[in-house]
């Protein structure tokens, strides 16, 4: 498989495994909350909502961060950043890995592959790392 090939495979994957999870993930979202909260005049949604209340009430926030795909598109790594504490990250991404299944299918259903690739789901942790160099600067 050609690179451009797989970049293409690469997004397509990333954006169905990305409103797979949005769309069965059971729990509250960040869209959900600041739509509740802002039913008010305000244009923006953030003006009205007390920052430490909106991270309570969020519950389940991941973002996915990227896909790599292997070279004969068998494998497919997902990064995965999760907020909260270590007991709130290993729920979260135990409930993703408990989708994967669902998430193979929709892959299949939509996206013309000779394999479906296999999901591995790993923990981003970039974002901490750039904080902690942004403390030492």
């Amino acid at each position: 498989m050609n690179d451009i090939k797989r970049l293409r495979l690469q997004n397509q994957i990333f954006r169905h495994v990305a409103t797979y999870y949005q769309k069965m993930a059971g729990a509250k979202n960040a869209r959900a909350t600041l739509e509740n909260v802002t039913k008010a005049e305000s244009n923006n949604p953030f003006e009205a909502v007390d920052p430490d209340k909106f991270t309570q009430q969020v519950t389940d926030y991941c973002t996915f961060t990227r896909c790599e795909l292997s070279s004969d598109g068998s494998f497919a790594k997902i990064f995965v950043s999760v907020w909260g504490d270590a007991k709130e990250q290993d729920r979260i991404l135990k409930e993703i890995k408990r989708l994967v299944p669902g998430m193979r299918s929709s892959i299949a259903k939509n996206i013309r592959m000779r394999a479906i690739p296999q999901l591995t789901f790993v923990q981003d942790l970039s974002f901490e790392k750039a904080g902690e160099v942004n403390k030492l600067i």
